[in-house]
């Protein structure tokens, strides 16, 4: 294209609307735009992009809004397990008198996923797990933490960090080391996988027997639970905890002041393991006791009867502004090509693949319009356009990820200020599925019987791009990509850096939670690749007057 003759007289068009792609693979090539009269639409597909790897260590993983969990051999990347601290929230509600001679029936942990209903099959109702990657298992240790995890650090007055490399020197050391799970069944432990099936309460009497229906002669059902991870926890343990602690258990947050929460310890089996989120404003701890109850007869005797008594103890999820919350801890076993590609990342031309890596982890940085004093920049905004559409595409390495979890998402923002695009901040585009739709980022499957392509993920940047046409200054901030998961808990929200990355203007000493949350990666490639139709691309379209 003639850059000195995009857009002359343009504008005379004034209030033409741009696109809102709405569909998760956008409209081919602008066709939707109507041209027509004395315009016509044409596109560009920007030059000056380069993008290359850039390593980000560790960072704080507490207060995550989404909460990843599990152990995963990430295969190019390597295998990472991924630790987790959750704390009992605050309660005002007051258990009362405990009683005497305690008898705990059952302690379980349940902590739903997050899930969209999928089918009935035999009375049974089982979901589409959302987030959830590997097919595997996991051997899942559960201990009490014994770590108190201040909200507030003291030198300084702001929340505290913990940072997602600290699993030996805080937590692992400090816990009760009585292992809590250890039901026979070995889903619960050794062999802990995530299960899309939902999970079925039945009711029971006072002796804790099932209350069976007189007319079909099955169990009755108490709750129908989504899927999530149930654990049954050890009852002797906790009938210790309540019997030695019966005074301090009476009193409001009892429990919580006492009970720092549990330490979720996760490891590999043999298998190739499973890593997902986990909706913690959602989970709770329940136990269930019986205790001595005194009453008097009516010839005025002491009567002693079994009582049953149910505690539930929620979990913190994480709220702003809450004192408890959890933490992620991540020991990551990285794979020698991965870590060599990233160290030595080509800054100048940049990289031929790049490696995006959730958790402790790494990004790819992208510089826009920069290069020769920002020429491209300069020419486009002399041209004074109207910008219709601007969409970043990034191809997906087919053969490198064959076998391997994919991410459903990919976050863009800008690297530089550390902030969310105007695009996705301004996008209200939600489905079902997907919030942010018209931003997108959103992984595109490959559609063979309908010969399209696949492989690839593609955001709209129109709002970026127009920006960067319509300031009076020539610049162009860099940008950085990211795993992700679906945007599905909370807002943009950035998590410190335990050391910061060197980086023209300023250093960097944050990164996106939604990366630090996501447990894959995926390979990508680059603006140094030989493939000349998988580099990524700018494309950019717009309306021109017709000569």
């Amino acid at each position: 294209m003639n850059q000195k003759n995009i857009l002359k007289g343009i504008s005379l068009v004034l209030g033409f609307m741009a696109l809102q792609a709405c569909e998760s693979d956008f409209t081919e090539t602008g066709s939707d735009i109507i041209g027509g009269g004395n315009f016509d639409i044409e596109s560009y597909n920007v030059k000056d992009i380069k993008a290359y790897n850039q390593a980000y260590g560790a960072v704080d993983g507490s207060r995550l809004g989404e909460v990843p969990f599990g152990y995963l051999d990430n295969g190019l990347f390597g295998a990472t397990s991924n630790d987790l601290v959750v704390q009992l929230a605050n309660s005002t509600s007051v258990v009362g008198d405990i009683g005497d001679n305690v008898k705990v029936d059952s302690v379980y942990v349940y902590v739903p996923y997050f899930s969209q209903f999928d089918k009935v099959d035999n009375k049974v109702n089982y979901y589409k797990l959302k987030n959830v990657y590997g097919e595997g298992s996991i051997d899942l240790k559960v201990y009490q933490n014994n770590y108190h995890l201040m909200d507030v650090d003291l030198t300084d007055g702001s929340a505290s960090k913990f940072y997602t490399d600290q699993t030996g020197a805080l937590i692992d050391k400090n816990k009760i080391n009585t292992q809590l799970n250890t039901a026979t069944q070995s889903s619960q432990n050794s062999n802990f996988t995530f299960t899309n099936r939902e999970i079925v309460i039945y009711k029971t009497d006072k002796d804790g027997n099932p209350v069976k229906d007189p007319n079909t002669g099955d169990n009755q059902i108490k709750e129908r639970l989504i899927p999530g991870m149930w654990l049954d926890l050890n009852k002797n343990y906790f009938e210790k905890f309540i019997t030695d602690n019966k005074a301090k258990l009476s009193e409001a947050n009892g429990f919580s002041d006492l009970f720092k929460g549990l330490y979720l310890k996760t490891e590999g089996n043999g298998s190739k393991g499973a890593a997902g989120l986990l909706d913690l404003a959602k989970g709770k701890i329940v136990v269930i006791f019986k205790v001595d109850k005194k009453t008097k007869g009516e010839d005025g005797k002491e009567v002693i009867t079994r009582e049953r008594k149910e505690i539930t103890l929620n979990l913190s999820g994480n709220t702003i502004g809450t004192k408890k919350f959890s933490v992620n801890m991540f020991s990551t076993l990285l794979d020698g090509t991965y870590q060599s590609e990233v160290a030595n990342a080509n800054k100048v031309q940049g990289d031929e693949s790049l490696y995006l890596k959730g958790g402790q982890g790494s990004l790819a940085v992208i510089d826009l319009l920069k290069s020769n004093n920002l020429e491209e920049l300069k020419a486009l905004k002399k041209e004074e356009a109207l910008l219709n559409e601007a969409y970043l595409t990034i191809y997906v390495d087919k053969e490198r990820m064959q076998g391997q979890p994919i991410p459903e998402r990919l976050f863009l923002y800008d690297y530089d200020n550390s902030i969310a695009l105007s695009d996705f901040a301004n996008d209200a585009v939600s489905t079902s599925q997907y919030i942010k739709q018209g931003y997108n980022g959103i992984f595109v499957k490959e559609d063979k019987e309908n010969k399209k392509e696949g492989y690839y993920y593609k955001f709209k940047i129109t709002d970026h791009i127009r920006g960067l046409l319509k300031s009076k200054n020539d610049v162009s901030p860099k940008l950085a990509l990211t795993v992700a998961n679906n945007f599905a808990v909370g807002g943009y929200v950035n998590q410190k850096l335990k050391n910061e990355i060197n980086n023209e203007p300023t250093n960097v000493n944050v990164v996106p939670a939604y990366a630090v949350s996501c447990p894959v990666g995926v390979v990508l490639h680059g603006t140094n690749t030989t493939l000349d139709n998988k580099k990524m691309k700018l494309e950019i379209f717009y309306t021109k007057a017709k000569k």
